[in-house]
């Protein structure tokens, strides 16, 4: 198939898997404090609550927070997401980054935490009391993929449906079917489209970058393509991408990958966290 054709179904792809979603974006020029939405450096941590570990005892280290109501004073609200609040991503520091390959929704090495109610009288000296590791300690450098504390600047956008989720190929396998009369089930998006149409489908409906909601993007494959028991995990809640430059890294996941971190709808409505599947992957 040409890229002409291909337009037509692009086209139509957007129009089914249409959704609103926040993308996130690194300002180091504004430097947040613990109660802040940012990447990595001093969270702010409920005090009566027991602080995360991993299996061993040792800390995790905060990998990102979300502050809801602070987020939502600039943007329009998603009824997914809690209107209040902060939530936040931790991850052990081991060699794979806290991620558990047998089990990736077991929260052992890596933890998702939400406080509904946030105690404004906690102290960033108190929290830095508390001995965590934090992104931004050269110690740490070793085992973490973020090596910045980072304002985050929100933005709520339209995203749709890219080739890395494990839902596109037959989406796209029907709409070819249903708008052009060809059979080709079975068939991959490599056998049905020419290098230029792959290509720039592929570039057109990309989801790199940073994101809370919306569609992911792997470097290599969806873990819920072969593993049926990660299917109930249907929403993409947070995603970071590797982020760096000529000058420094911010963010790598290994050999440029990026990091995922999936919900079930109900449950993301319900506010209950404790079913999160966790994947990052690089090239």
């Amino acid at each position: 198939m040409n890229w002409e054709k291909t337009k037509e179904i692009i086209e139509e792809i957007r129009k089914r898997t249409e959704k609103d979603a926040y993308a996130l974006t690194l300002n180091k020029e504004r430097q947040p404090g613990i109660f802040d939405s940012k990447f990595g450096g001093v969270p702010y941590w409920d005090k009566s609550k027991e602080y995360p570990v991993d299996g061993d005892g040792k800390k995790m280290m905060l990998l990102a927070q979300i502050n809801f109501e602070q987020m939502f004073e600039r943007v329009e609200r998603d009824e997914l997401l809690p209107k209040k609040g902060i939530l936040q991503f931790f991850i052990a520091l081991d060699e794979v980054y806290g991620m558990e390959f047998e089990e990736q929704d077991e929260q052992k090495s890596f933890r998702v935490v939400y406080h509904e109610n946030v105690d404004c009288q906690v102290t960033r000296e108190e929290v830095e009391a508390m001995d965590i590791p934090l992104s931004t300690s050269p110690e740490e450098e070793e085992y973490s993929p973020i090596w910045v504390e980072a304002a985050l600047e929100i933005r709520r956008t339209k995203v749709y449906m890219g080739d890395s989720d494990y839902r596109f190929e037959k989406l796209f396998q029907d709409i070819v079917s249903e708008r052009l009369g060809e059979e080709c089930q079975g068939q991959s998006l490599y056998q049905l489209l020419d290098d230029e149409a792959y290509d720039n489908m592929v570039e057109e409906l990309g989801n790199e970058n940073h994101w809370l909601l919306g569609y992911p993007y792997f470097t290599q494959t969806d873990p819920r393509e072969y593993e049926e028991k990660y299917r109930y995990y249907d929403t993409l809640l947070f995603q970071m991408d590797s982020d760096y430059g000529e000058e420094e890294d911010d963010i790598l996941w290994g050999d440029a990958g990026v990091a995922n971190f999936f919900m079930n709808r109900e449950d993301l409505k319900n506010r209950n966290f404790d079913k999160v599947l966790y994947n990052w992957d690089c090239c």
